[in-house]
């Protein structure tokens, strides 16, 4: 029984601990975070133009099988394990945002020497497209980037989905996601992001409880719930205008984590960008339909 309440005072304790402001100042300017061994899979012929993709909260690179051998005919891919997540490393710190995010990418950037880059961003990944497309604008960083894609992209301040506001709960959180099966977990993610149950494939769910049962991806899983918000997201919702990139933006019409309006709103904001939604269609489109995406990339590129 104390080592049980032991166990819960630490969680609230850490839970309410001063940590570094989640802001563009903090994280990005004054933020200064060494490289890690983020793994990676590559496709298609090294010569030809690269693009990097970069996957959603609780994913990992798997997540792009299904749209990765159509477009390695074509294209060099690179998919990327963000930290945290699939087998990428997990440290025992607060750098989860969005921010250090793009940092760890951009330190992957240029230890590969990647260059002329087709960035690759959904969800969570596509927020953090679009940090490392203001830090090339605010000239922060050398120029890589000469096209983005994005789909059903994290952008703007919104409420989070039921299942990550419990997560974000002081002690209800971590008692959930150590509770609750990592099948189930998995599961009732994908019922909550597909269009049609029907289409969920039963060997994303089984990877992604797998990945969930690594250790410490428990840890990097809330750690990222309670940096997933920015503090000044306003104030960076307003700098979208600036990006100058070509953009594609790719929608499921049928987002319930990511309203389709946030889909026409970053159109707006983005002037050198084309949209593409698509009907019947949830949050995860490189899986629920995976042809729509590939014609969609090849359009574009």
């Amino acid at each position: 029984m104390k080592t049980i309440l032991f166990i819960l005072l630490s969680i609230l304790f850490s839970a309410c601990a001063t940590k570094v402001p989640i802001t563009w100042q903090k994280r990005i300017v004054e933020n200064q975070v060494k490289p890690l061994n983020l793994i990676y899979k590559e496709y298609g012929v090294e010569h030809n133009q690269t693009m990097l993709f970069i996957h959603g909260f609780g994913e990992s690179k798997e997540t792009w099988r299904f749209v990765a051998p159509a477009l390695a005919k074509r294209y060099h891919l690179i998919l990327l394990d963000l930290k945290g997540f699939g087998v990428s490393p997990k440290t025992d710190d607060d750098k989860y945002s969005v921010y250090d995010q793009a940092l760890y990418v951009q330190k992957f950037i240029e230890q590969h020497h990647l260059q002329n880059l087709t960035i690759v961003g959904r969800s969570f990944g596509g927020g953090v497209a679009l940090i490392l497309a203001l830090m090339q604008e605010k000239k922060l960083i050398q120029p890589t980037l000469n096209r983005m894609i994005l789909i059903n992209s994290m952008a703007y301040n919104q409420p989070l989905p039921s299942m990550l506001r419990d997560l974000k709960i002081p002690i209800i959180g971590y008692l959930g996601i150590h509770l609750l099966s990592n099948h189930y977990m998995a599961r009732e993610a994908y019922r909550y992001a597909f269009w049609n149950d029907d289409k969920i494939p039963k060997a994303s769910v089984d990877y992604s409880a797998n990945m969930m049962a690594q250790p410490r991806a428990k840890y990097a899983y809330l750690k990222t719930v309670h940096n997933l918000i920015p503090d000044d997201v306003q104030n960076i919702e307003h700098e979208y205008q600036k990006i100058k990139l070509p953009t594609l933006i790719i929608w499921g019409k049928d987002d319930v984590s990511i309203h389709v309006d946030k889909a026409y709103r970053l159109h707006r904001d983005l002037k050198n960008s084309q949209l593409v939604i698509l009907p019947h269609v949830g949050h995860m489109p490189q899986e629920e339909a995976p042809q729509k995406v590939v014609d969609a990339i090849l359009k574009f590129m």
